[in-house]
């Protein structure tokens, strides 16, 4: 087979693979933490902004986001989803500054280490991105998204050897037999490429 084909192969995986990731829910851990708690007044308003962004009249719920950020500047959760919606519009410098201005305010928010890796993955900067997928790891070292996306990206690098580690500490916290199985295969073809 050749190089280039394995390569085909390879990105139609970690494609399959991501979109079964990116079909399992997704918070930020703040958002969980919220969740537990009684939804205040700022938690309606962030809401109902995101749902008007993601249905019929978007400017109105960006305008929403911006006055929640205007009101309380560390908004930490307002913050990211104006990141997240400057990505889907392509807006990528607004999008990390306001990644940055999440992890200035909340370092450990967890969500915004991983769509910045993503974004900057997007970019073709691979050293970038892995730094944040890391320290998505560092922070939650049993994230499904964060170990995934470091260890594809680790791979991309050409660093085999800690892509696989990656990969088997997916396979410890991920109960999904499909998901499971997918992680195999990607271990099994570095074990090939680490012991030819």
């Amino acid at each position: 087979m050749s190089k280039k084909t394995s390569l085909i192969l390879l990105i139609t995986a970690s494609i399959g693979l991501l979109v079964l990731f990116l079909l399992m829910p997704k918070l930020p851990s703040s958002a969980r933490e919220k969740a537990e708690k009684p939804i205040d007044k700022d938690s309606l308003k962030l809401m109902q902004a995101i749902e008007l962004v993601n249905g019929p009249n978007p400017m109105e719920g960006i305008t929403i986001l911006r006055e929640i950020v205007a009101d309380d500047q560390d908004n930490v959760d307002a913050h990211y989803w104006l990141g997240v919606f400057s990505v889907k519009s392509g807006q990528y410098d607004k999008a990390i500054e306001r990644f940055n201005k999440v992890i200035s305010i909340q370092p450990s928010y967890l969500a915004a280490y991983i769509d910045m890796g993503g974004l900057y993955m997007e970019m073709d900067s691979a050293q970038k991105a892995l730094y944040y997928f890391n320290e998505g790891v560092r922070i939650d070292s049993t994230n499904n998204y964060a170990l995934l996306f470091a260890a594809q990206t680790q791979e991309k690098l050409g660093m085999l050897a800690d892509a696989k580690k990656n990969y088997e500490q997916l396979l410890r916290h991920n109960s999904d037999t499909i998901v499971a199985n997918r992680v195999k295969d990607f271990i099994n073809k570095i074990e090939t490429k680490l012991n030819p």
